[in-house]
């Protein structure tokens, strides 16, 4: 074929495509239920948009040790995130061992880089620029060094807290500071693959009980507890009165802080049992104690202290029935407890759907100081153009755990970037700023605290900068952090914190010397 005639071919062509590109619907056709066809847009094709994500280089460079430095072992974990969670299966988290160090504690002031300018680049925000609405909380945390209290976190979130990210570095750093060990409270039947700082495992016919077995009706009450989820070893109607049984074996994580790894008491909250049953705490086939447990219709708590050197425990029930196990902690007998609760596929909501004076007396059991709620990416999906109902439903929420008890302070994390493919480019969804003026809004009328992760991150399309950096601070899902990402979000909540920690404790001290003087 003549040259000239290759020439009119191709030009045939691209003007058969150009008339489509006009004429073919711009969102696409879908066929069937699942497949959709698009058609490229001539317009991008000759004048293509480039996509502009957000410039973080300078959360990389202050935040570069953290990245790259105290990594001994790179594994794969087995986190997967389920079908309720956004239907979207992330690539493997990264989990790195991290060696801490045997710090003093110093309830002055907190020994960080807090006090440069600059370093910083996300405050906490107050309604009407209150900061008193923390001072509470911040009062206890000073006087942790004499009063020997053992004071608890509540970090409560979706998918993104999963696996112990985030929570896991506050955790150890506000322990580093104010002392207190292990992981915390936890499920005794946790949601599958999420275990990381803790090596958990099931033996027996255990089942989890949820908001969603509320919602359909197959338990018959309401008392969820603090974790938002109880276990059982034996049916909720055992009606064959047959005997039943079920173990708990705990080890403790080679791929977490060392803090995390050692504790001086367990305890098991469990309440609700129609029978007696017995309960047993062992080390490997060495029984350490047993109880018998009578008849109970309240929440009540076993404890049992531990030998710090024991590397598992194993906790062992039999009865006709089982309590209803609301959740053991793996505490110190003093400092700081920071517990990881997440709540796949929530958006923060269901708290009220609960028992409330059960949720209440929970609280007083652990003494319970501060709540951090971390929800958003579960909306984010579901574009809206008005999101006031959420943030009337958030607000209820809010205003519904601090009337809990009187000395709670809450901090709001709001929404964190998340991205979608159009047309081939990433870019932010367009209802993540409304979703997080609405959380910001509602913690602002329940004088509550708030943290901006969306703007820490970088603001708008700054989540495909965190993915594609290296190495990779966010998963290719366009919604997780990874390990490491993990760890740099949580440093700037935690410094944010304790700024403003430092700036109470100054003012503190002025109000005792002017009184002095006066």
């Amino acid at each position: 074929m003549k040259p000239y005639k290759i020439l009119l071919f191709l030009i045939s062509i691209f003007l058969v495509l150009s008339l489509l590109s006009f004429v073919f619907p711009k969102d696409g056709i879908f066929l069937g239920n699942n497949i959709l066809v698009r058609f490229p847009d001539i317009k991008n094709i000759l004048t293509p948009d480039e996509s502009k994500y957000a410039d973080i280089s300078e959360i990389l460079k202050y935040h570069q040790s953290d990245i790259e430095e105290n990594i001994t072992e790179i594994i794969s974990d087995s986190i997967k995130i389920g079908a309720d969670s956004l239907h979207i299966v992330p690539d493997s988290l990264k989990a790195e061992i991290i060696q801490d160090s045997v710090h003093d504690i110093d309830s002055t002031f907190v020994k960080e880089p807090l006090q440069q300018p600059g370093t910083i680049r996300q405050f906490l925000e107050y309604p009407d620029g209150n900061k008193s609405v923390l001072y509470p909380f911040f009062n206890q945390l000073h006087k942790l060094k004499t009063s020997g209290e053992l004071i608890r976190i509540l970090h409560y979130g979706d998918s993104q807290i999963e696996g112990d990210r985030i929570t896991s570095y506050i955790r150890n750093e506000l322990q580093k500071q104010f002392g207190g060990s292990g992981i915390g409270l936890f499920s005794p039947v946790p949601i599958k693959g999420t275990s990381i700082s803790m090596k958990h495992k099931l033996s027996g016919s255990w089942d989890r009980y949820t908001i969603q077995n509320i919602k359909n009706g197959s338990i018959y009450h309401k008392r969820l507890g603090a974790l938002m989820s109880f276990g059982r070893f034996a049916p909720v109607n055992n009606y064959e009165n047959t005997l039943c049984a079920g173990e708990i074996n705990l080890k403790k994580s080679n791929i977490t802080y060392l803090r995390t790894r050692k504790f001086k008491q367990c305890r098991v909250f469990y309440g609700y049992n129609e029978r007696p049953f017995i309960a047993e705490l062992k080390y490997k086939d060495k029984t350490l104690d047993a109880e018998l447990i009578p008849v109970s219709r309240q929440l009540n708590t076993l404890t049992w202290n531990i030998d710090g050197t024991l590397d598992e425990i194993t906790i062992s029930f039999k009865g006709d029935d089982s309590p209803d196990i609301y959740g053991i902690a793996l505490d110190d007998h003093s400092g700081i407890a920071v517990d990881n609760i997440p709540l796949r596929g929530s958006s923060g909501t269901d708290f009220t759907k609960t028992d409330l004076a059960f949720l209440r007396s929970m609280y007083q059991k652990l003494n319970t100081k501060l709540i951090i709620l971390q929800f958003g990416v579960n909306l984010v999906p579901y574009i809206r153009n008005d999101y006031s109902y959420y943030e009337k439903q958030f607000y209820k929420q809010l205003k519904t755990l601090k009337g809990l008890r009187p000395d709670i302070n809450i901090i709001v994390i709001g929404v964190s970037d998340m991205s979608r493919n159009n047309k081939g480019r990433f870019e932010s969804y367009p209802n993540i700023e409304k979703i997080r003026e609405a959380q910001r809004n509602a913690a602002f009328k329940a004088d509550c605290a708030f943290w901006d992760m969306y703007e820490a991150m970088g603001g708008k399309n700054s989540m495909p900068a965190w993915v594609n950096t290296s190495p990779a601070l966010a998963r290719t899902d366009f919604t997780h952090f990874t390990w490491k990402g993990s760890v740099v979000i949580s440093k700037m909540f935690f410094e944010a914190l304790m700024h403003d920690y430092n700036e109470y404790l100054k003012l503190d001290q002025k109000t005792k010397n002017e009184n002095l003087e006066n």
